[in-house]
């Protein structure tokens, strides 16, 4: 939707045990599906292209709110930066509006803000938490997206001096509808601020309904900020997320990122533009370094010399663009280097990190088709290798400076 001129998304929900009814009989406990008291915080940076699919984006999260399983300390706390100023919503089950146009804003800020600052993202979350403290937090983080590498930009302002890179969010500064070039949130400043915002506390979840946004690098940054990273390591479909279904899914105490995951393959699993996505337990990232850093060190030299030709590569470097690297699988890679029984240990490893659904095939918009998924090659998480055809860029210089590579790339 939102990808290499793409977004959306993350949510953050901690998960909360609450009080049980009694089934008719009096002799079993009934379990609501759904938590108490939950709060997931919706930030839409679309000052940008994207702000045509804004209000089709709220219509669809009114009509799931509408839902008489919820509780009535849900909701959804809704930051807009489109081609208006900035505003921020607030919508639960009592909510009986239909459209972005009849909902009242709880806060309006005065002049334009820079929402692909990190700094921004930290006052709304802070503002969230003052404002409409809850048990439970997700997050939602929607906008163009882009991956890991590191921006590059400034406080130039002169925008279309800016190289498109990857990160989050494109705040063009100028209310214009489709420029695409403007700052961006590299993913170190947003965990930095998330962690400071959050203090201590970890969101349930951070949902990027974005492109090429579940990568380990990204995921290892924000280990700390978020129990789950849902999100898709490839372009994902222009329409984004089934909000109706979405949201219902978001609520649920038990199984929501499961629930989160399957919602959003079903909406495209009889399309044409298709879908891979994933959720990383992060609880586990660490350990998972650790061992990743035993099988780098052990099989550094294949890596540098594989043939990328057949492997499934969500981005590929210069067949469909020289702006992005190669987005390789994980699952692909291993594949190649490791031998029979290490690789057995390798994927009972990641499926304790990662859990993959994909509907067989994704369209890409660089060569206008659709790309069939090889299964065998697909854990839906993608991974840099720092092969010396980067040389000429910066992303191998840049790659050096995040904290998967320092973790587990570093001799």
């Amino acid at each position: 939707m939102y990808g290499t001129v793409a977004i959306m998304v993350y949510v953050i929900v901690a998960t909360c045990s609450f009080s049980a009814c009694s089934k008719d009989d009096g002799t079993q406990p009934f379990v609501s599906p759904y938590a108490e008291n939950r709060t997931v915080m919706v930030y839409m940076v679309a000052e940008n292209s994207l702000n045509k699919n804004v209000a089709g984006d709220i219509q669809e999260m009114l009509a799931g709110m509408d839902n008489d399983t919820l509780f009535v300390g849900d909701r959804l706390v809704i930051y807009i930066d489109d081609l208006k100023m900035p505003r921020i919503y607030v919508v639960d089950k009592n909510t009986k509006k239909t459209s972005l146009s009849d909902l009242t804003p709880v806060k309006e800020y005065v002049e334009d803000v820079n929402s692909s600052s990190a700094e921004q993202l930290r006052s709304f979350v802070d503002y969230v938490k003052n404002q409409y403290p809850a048990d439970s937090y997700g997050l939602v983080l929607w906008s163009h997206s882009s991956g890991w590498v590191p921006s590059g930009f400034s406080d130039d302002e002169s925008y279309e001096a800016f190289s498109r890179r990857k990160t989050f969010g494109v705040d063009n500064g100028r209310n214009a509808n489709n420029n695409d070039f403007g700052y961006q949130m590299e993913i170190p400043d947003m965990a930095a601020a998330l962690e400071a915002a959050l203090e201590g506390r970890k969101l349930d979840f951070i949902f990027f309904d974005a492109c090429v946004m579940q990568n380990i690098e990204v995921a290892y940054e924000l280990r700390h900020v978020a129990k789950s990273l849902i999100a898709s390591p490839a372009e994902i479909p222009a329409p984004g997320a089934n909000y109706k279904t979405m949201v219902r899914a978001m609520f649920r105490n038990n199984g929501y990122v499961d629930k989160m995951l399957e919602v959003y393959k079903h909406e495209y699993s009889k399309t044409a533009y298709g879908l891979v996505i994933s959720a990383i337990n992060t609880s586990v990232m660490d350990d998972y370094a650790t061992y990743m850093k035993s099988i780098v060190a052990a099989h550094r030299s294949e890596m540098m010399a594989l043939n990328t030709s057949s492997m499934l590569n969500y981005i590929h470097y210069g067949e469909w663009t020289s702006d992005y690297p190669d987005f390789l699988d994980m699952q692909g890679i291993m594949l190649k280097v490791l031998d029979d029984e290490e690789y057995v240990q390798w994927k009972a490893a990641t499926d304790k990190m990662v859990t993959c659904l994909h509907v067989g095939h994704w369209y890409t918009g660089y060569i206008k088709k659709s790309i069939q998924i090889d299964d065998a090659q697909c854990c839906g998480v993608s991974m840099f290798i720092p092969f010396a055809k980067y040389n000429s860029t910066s992303f191998n210089t840049d790659y050096y400076t995040t904290s998967w590579a320092k973790a587990v790339w570093k001799e």
